[in-house]
């Protein structure tokens, strides 16, 4: 089912409304998965984002991904921390959610050059610089908030690792989808 136009206006399809509805849904489960680890917690949002980005492409990816930061900028109690609306931004997670949408945009980007799929190595590369953007933005907005150059290396430093291990995991299960959907 195709974009329809109504009045002048483009309605996605079902189809569309539907994955990207999925993929919300994906990333607000992916918050709730987090372990504490000083001012900012490690989760799984970042893989999360990078198989968005991957698999709804670049466009819609950043839309879905900036629609969870808007609902949660809202009010809505979907972030990875007890702080949600406006408050969120101006915490220790603030830069973090503002890379949200630009870390889907970078891993859909890559995806639609086909750094995804069967290829491992570049989309385990695609998937890195998708979790890697968040991560130093996020540690950069901490330093700036606290005005401590330290808090860039608490914000960088023990997500790094963690970074590499999802980047492989997005890697090995967008190549475990491509080859679903090929049988």
């Amino acid at each position: 089912m195709a974009n329809t136009q109504t009045w002048g206006v483009t309605v996605p399809s079902l189809k569309t409304i539907l994955t990207c509805s999925a993929a919300f849904i994906a990333l607000v489960a992916a918050s709730k998965m987090s372990v504490q680890i000083g001012p900012v917690p490690l989760t799984m949002q970042t893989c999360a984002i990078g198989l968005i980005g991957a698999v709804l492409g670049a466009r819609k990816g950043f839309l879905t991904v900036l629609a969870f930061v808007l609902a949660g900028l809202g009010g809505l109690p979907i972030f990875a921390t007890p702080l949600s609306g406006p408050a969120a931004l101006v915490g220790p997670t603030g830069g973090y959610l503002i890379a949200f949408p630009f870390g889907a945009l970078i891993a859909g980007l890559l995806a639609e050059r086909g750094w995804t799929g069967e290829k491992i190595v570049k989309s385990t590369i695609a998937q890195f610089l998708s979790n890697i953007s968040i991560v130093v933005f996020g540690g950069l907005w901490l330093m700036l908030l606290t005005g401590s150059e330290k808090a860039f290396a608490v914000g960088l430093l023990p997500f790094f690792a963690p970074a590499m291990l999802k980047a492989v995991l997005a890697a090995l299960l967008l190549a475990g989808v491509k080859l679903t959907l090929r049988k």
